[in-house]
């Protein structure tokens, strides 16, 4: 008894395109065996450009709550400091010039038993030299330096004050080249016969 043997048809496997959304595997192409990237390519380019975009409106936002109050607070103490600057300036300059009407004092110096007669550095050689190096110290690189101030804007030196809240004409006058300064030209105007040099001086009210 003959039989035609029938071929077991293997049943068809469902195809759930859903069936692999929970998995953490990326999907498998139908036409390859290679998965997809994990990110379309346009990603990190969007990702690029949102984050510049949103450093860009952080860096504006920044300078309006920032920038300006900064500047409205440190602007009167920085124009007293170039008053102050002024002043020292001023007063040495003014001295150099009053000193210059003068005549040099000759002086007798002995050398090898010789009398040899040479001119004394006259007062306004003596006081230029004073103002150059006041003009060197009292740049304002060196006025604004780390040494005198705090990342925070406060200065890092001490400050007394006559009342509980220290004024901008204290931190300015006690700032260490200035005060040095302040008392050098003090002296310098005493010794040439000027009691009181701040009179007069737009300081002077404060």
């Amino acid at each position: 008894m003959s039989s035609s043997l029938t071929p077991e048809l293997a049943s068809p496997q469902p195809n759930n395109s859903l069936s692999d959304i929970f998995s953490d595997s990326p999907p498998i192409s139908p036409s390859s065996s290679t998965p997809y990237s994990a990110e379309p390519s346009d990603i990190p380019r969007l990702r690029s450009t949102h984050v510049t975009n949103g450093y860009r409106e952080g860096i504006a936002s920044s300078k309006d709550q920032a920038l300006q109050p900064g500047f409205d607070e440190a602007y009167p103490l920085g124009a007293i400091l170039g008053l102050r600057v002024g002043y020292i300036q001023g007063l040495l300059d003014g001295l150099s010039s009053a000193y210059g009407r003068g005549k040099q004092e000759p002086i007798v110096i002995k050398k090898d038993g010789e009398k040899e007669v040479e001119m004394k550095s006259s007062e306004r050689e003596r006081v230029l030299d004073l103002l150059v190096q006041a003009r060197r110290e009292l740049k304002i690189e060196n006025l604004f330096g780390k040494e005198y101030w705090g990342s925070d804007g406060m200065c890092a030196y001490e400050v007394k004050g006559k009342e509980e809240d220290v004024t901008f004409w204290e931190v300015a006058d006690q700032h260490p080249v200035v005060q040095k300064w302040l008392t050098r030209v003090t002296d310098e105007a005493r010794k040439a016969g000027i009691q009181n040099p701040e009179e007069g001086f737009v300081g002077t009210a404060r």
